[in-house]
């Protein structure tokens, strides 16, 4: 499909060239990993193109470390002397500012694991933490006492067992440390705490061959530190989905090459790696996007029209709301006096930057050229727009949101090609000339009846004292617009949707 985009005026993004970066760079990884693994690490790290490097003792990492681009600190073997290296190690790089990926081996099935895990993310030093879902979970229930009730999934050994809900597991747990999570398990999932992507790729035999999970902590390292070139085009998030595709991808080739045999696999496996490309990441379902509902809570819409058409107060507006605890914004540019063309683009960037640096979904209202000309998060489409379809061949792997309003509607939406839906009017409502008569909080679970199972949000005439109806209704958050954009004090305004949205969830 040709298109062109009016606001890039002919420029376009580059190819995504994420292994060749990384072979380009050939990154020295600083690998203080487990006993059981350090030469499928090294070979592997080899095989992708990096530099592998071991590690055993601080007055050797003090010469290392002004060489290296990452350091994985895999806690397979542990011990207590090993601890103080840790410790050490990370003090090290944080001062040299190399990135550190911590593999929390076997957390989930002791306490000792587990505490110096939890030490070790306390520095606030972790780059990104990667661990199977088990692993994930125990460091989330560590850190979250209060969410756990409902949450008593059992780990087995170092491999884990699969954990429902990891997707949301991974994306709080990323808010909650600071740093990209990804977990491993039958579908893989990594959360920036902005995005969340699922990762479909990999074979079961992967599991019963000792160090592919290791050396994925390895690998990712030496992807983490080859990012600065895709900064541009691709978040954290979607970049390190990248990653794991690579790898997963490996292991099906190596499959194909040699068979369901493990030992044949593991060469296999090397030269998978050693040979696939960037091409082998060109397939549209190589990663997926996921919507969480904790991203849909509080998902405030606005634009210059909102606000008397003043873009200065339209920025104070979405920056206190942001700070209140929005988890998404919605940039709806729509009616007499807007902006169009160059301004509304540089509008739209000063958004951006806000909404990044608070870790808020950015979505882009109906305009699929300008979402993807800034790069936004996602973007936002109704019935009249665009068929789904070739928004989602423009957006890539960008959110997708979908406006339904009846049965009907859905049963003629492709909505395969959609992440999350809008649902309304729930009540009646002024900010939006050309609302559809309200339909109230009943159709969000009629919908659902009828097989809707994407996360939506009800949006139409939402206030605090109507938001409970729609959350009990089944919607994962209340999307809004006056009660936050023509309130007094935004920030409290925003606040208390949020606290509304968390005690029912």
């Amino acid at each position: 499909m040709n298109h062109e985009n009016p606001y890039m005026k002919g420029r376009t993004w580059p190819e995504l060239n994420i292994v060749e970066a990384l072979r380009h760079q050939n990154s020295l990884v600083i690998c203080i990993t487990n006993d059981v693994v350090r030469t499928f690490t090294a070979n592997g790290l080899l095989a992708i193109g990096a530099s592998p490097i071991m590690s055993e003792c601080s007055e050797d990492l003090k010469d290392l470390i002004v060489h290296a681009s990452a350091l994985l600190i895999n806690i397979g073997t542990l011990t207590p002397e090993k601890v103080g290296y840790y410790k050490e190690a990370i003090k090290l790089a944080k001062e040299y500012d190399v990135p550190i990926i911590l593999d929390p081996v076997g957390c989930h099935a002791g306490a000792y694991r587990l505490s110096v895990v939890l030490d070790l993310i306390k520095t606030n030093a972790i780059s990104l933490l990667r661990g199977n879902q088990s692993e994930i979970k125990a460091i989330y229930d560590a850190l979250s006492p209060a969410d756990t009730a409902n949450n008593s999934t059992a780990g087995k050994g170092v491999d884990g067992a699969q954990v429902e809900d990891s997707a949301v597991i991974a994306y709080r747990l990323a808010r909650r440390i600071e740093c990209p999570v990804v977990a491993t398990g039958e579908e893989d999932y990594v959360s920036d705490g902005t995005r969340v992507f699922a990762v479909p790729h990999g074979h079961p035999i992967m599991t019963s061959v000792t160090g592919t999970g290791c050396l994925l902590g390895a690998v990712l390292a030496a992807f983490f530190s080859a990012y600065y070139p895709c900064k541009d085009r691709l978040s954290i998030g979607e970049f390190l989905a990248y990653a794991l595709a690579y790898y997963g991808l490996a292991g099906e080739s190596a499959v194909k090459t040699s068979g369901m045999k493990p030992g044949s696999f593991s060469v296999a496996f090397m030269d998978a790696l050693y040979t696939l490309g960037d091409t082998v990441l060109m397939s549209e379902n190589c990663i997926r996007p996921i919507v969480v509902p904790d991203q849909l809570q509080v998902y405030f819409v606005c634009g210059t029209q909102d606000t008397g058409l003043n873009k200065k107060r339209l920025l104070e507006i979405v920056e206190e709301a942001c700070r209140g605890g929005i988890t998404c914004f919605q940039f709806r540019e729509k009616g007499d006096g807007t902006l169009e063309g160059q301004q509304k683009l540089e509008l739209a960037q000063r958004l951006q930057q806000i909404c990044a640096k608070y870790d808020v979904l950015f979505i882009i209202n109906d305009d699929v050229e300008l979402a993807v000309a800034v790069n936004a998060d996602g973007v936002h489409v109704g019935q009249d727009d665009m068929r789904l379809e070739d928004v989602r061949h423009l957006v890539g792997h960008k959110v997708v949101g979908i406006s339904i309003h009846s049965a009907e509607e859905l049963r003629k939406t492709d909505i395969v090609y959609a992440d999350c839906v809008g649902v309304g009017p729930m009540y009646a409502t002024s900010s939006k000339p050309d609302a559809q008569e309200p339909c109230g909080p009943g159709r969000i679970s009629e919908l659902q009846a009828e097989g809707l199972t994407l996360p939506c949000v009800g949006i139409g005439g939402i206030t605090l004292d109507n938001a409970r109806e729609v959350l009990r209704a089944g919607a994962c958050g209340v999307a809004v617009i006056s009660a936050i954009a023509h309130a007094e004090h935004p920030y409290e305004a925003a606040q208390q949707f949020k606290q509304l949205a968390s005690d029912i969830q």
